[in-house]
């Protein structure tokens, strides 16, 4: 046991911007997601990875201000990962488990690269972008899931994606049955007979 962690063969952790500094609880929406991803509860992270443990309940923010905090944390390089914390609880879910499996929204793959860009060592880590907005997510095994209607994800993917989802705007992917469909088809290829 590494900071709390049970050793896995696998992990699979939900990554996207936080919107609110000091918590890294998920939304309920992000919840059901995760909830309904087709692995070992036990192997799932129940918090907004690498933020550590959930800290205070969520609490919806307006849009304009969680936009403004997740844009400039995304513009200075992903403030989240010069903290120390952010970087050991990395360290510590790598070392808990083989393979760690991210499934990223928005800039959380750009978090994930960055990250995995200044770690060594520990588990292989997989990702699957819904909606990613990153710089090219280098060094980061990323596989990429656009909504139709995500405009803003479109302006970074280009023709790197590996699959389009009807009716999905931006802010859509974690309260998506498409997209949690695609999370779940996504696991069953890399896992294989691991999934339930």
């Amino acid at each position: 046991m590494r900071d709390g962690l049970v050793w896995t063969p696998v992990k699979v952790a939900w990554l996207s911007g936080v919107s609110r500094p000091g918590t890294s609880a998920l939304s309920p929406e992000q919840l059901a997601f995760v909830e309904g991803l087709r692995v070992p509860a036990e192997w799932k992270l129940w918090s907004n990875f690498p933020y550590g443990e959930p800290g205070p309940t969520f609490r919806p923010v307006p849009l304009i201000v969680a936009s403004a905090v997740n844009a400039l944390r995304f513009l200075g390089s992903s403030l989240p990962l010069r903290r120390p914390s952010s970087r050991r609880h990395w360290a510590a879910v790598k070392g808990s488990c083989d393979r760690l499996l991210l499934i990223t929204s928005s800039c959380g793959s750009q978090i994930g690269a960055a990250l995995e860009g200044s770690s060594e060592g520990g588990a292989k880590v997989e990702a699957l972008g819904l909606g990613a907005v990153d710089w090219g997510a280098g060094g980061l095994d990323l596989e990429r899931v656009v909504g139709r209607e995500d405009r803003l994800a479109r302006l970074f993917t280009g023709r790197r994606r590996r699959s389009e989802l009807v009716g999905v705007g931006h802010m859509d992917y974690a309260g998506s049955s498409a997209a949690l469909e695609e999370a779940n088809r996504w696991l069953v290829a890399r896992l294989g007979g691991a999934v339930l």
